[in-house]
């Protein structure tokens, strides 16, 4: 077991070991529910397995950690270092990751479900099929990201960067991306029925069959040439197709200010 031996020892004993060196440890399998890890060194970790619900890591070092399969169910997680983990199949419902470096971390199959990923560092992710449902990630760069077919639904994507995020049949559906930057995304399939995208960038993005009805403060050029308003509903939401094909990058917008128009409905 690799590590400080003295800090492995205390923390298995009493759940104690802020601040410990637990880099490269092999913790696979235990119960840790409850530990406090605050400021923790725990660099290649083995936590494949383990039980940290309601752990608290905040300002731990947890990059390159293997925490596949792992439970870390309303764990505090703020400001950790943890670029390039492995969360495979984790659970991390209710978890607190606010402000966390996760770069090129793999989170393919995970449960963020009503996480806390407000400004995290999420450069590079892969996010295939993680559950993220009503995720607050508002302010959170995801640049370059993977969230294939990830479910979104209700999600804070407020002020997010998406820049060249692939999300290709992802359930974006209901989600805030108001002020998101969703330039170069891939949204291929994407379901974005409900969403708000109001001063959201969208350009170069692909929303070739992206489902859109009922989406807020959306936008599309006409075939003249000219850019024109959807039609304006009671609840100020503009209603587009079911399924809308893209040819050309530079036919829709999100932000009626850009366009030069007024907003319909208001003075």
């Amino acid at each position: 077991m690799a590590g400080n031996s003295a800090h492995v020892k205390r923390l298995l004993q009493t759940k104690q070991c802020q601040g410990g060196d637990l880099s490269e440890a092999n913790l696979a399998q235990l119960n840790l529910s409850g530990v406090d890890l605050s400021g923790a060194k725990l660099m290649f970790a083995n936590l494949h397995g383990t039980n940290l619900s309601s752990a608290n890591l905040s300002g731990a070092d947890m990059s390159f950690a293997n925490l596949v399969a792992v439970e870390l169910i309303n764990a505090d997680m703020r400001g950790i270092d943890g670029k390039g983990m492995n969360l495979l199949d984790a659970k991390l419902n209710n978890a607190n990751l606010s402000g966390a470096d996760l770069g090129f971390a793999n989170f393919v199959n995970c449960n963020l479900q009503d996480a806390n990923l407000c400004g995290a560092d999420m450069d590079g992710a892969n996010l295939i099929g993680a559950k993220l449902n009503n995720a607050n990630l508002s302010g959170a760069d995801l640049g370059g990201a993977n969230l294939g077919h990830a479910e979104l639904i209700a999600a804070n994507l407020s002020n997010a960067d998406l820049s060249d995020a692939r999300l290709v049949g992802a359930d974006l559906s209901d989600a805030n991306l108001s002020g998101a930057n969703l330039s170069c995304a891939n949204l291929l399939n994407a379901n974005l029925s409900g969403a708000n995208l109001i001063g959201a960038d969208i350009s170069g993005a692909n929303l070739a069959n992206a489902k859109l009805d009922g989406a807020i403060g959306f936008y599309i050029e006409s075939q003249g040439g000219s850019r024109r308003p959807e039609p304006h509903t009671a609840s100020n939401s503009y209603t587009t197709p079911p399924y809308v094909n893209f040819h050309s990058a530079n036919r829709y917008s999100t932000n009626a200010s850009v366009l030069g128009l007024p907003h319909p409905g208001l003075p």
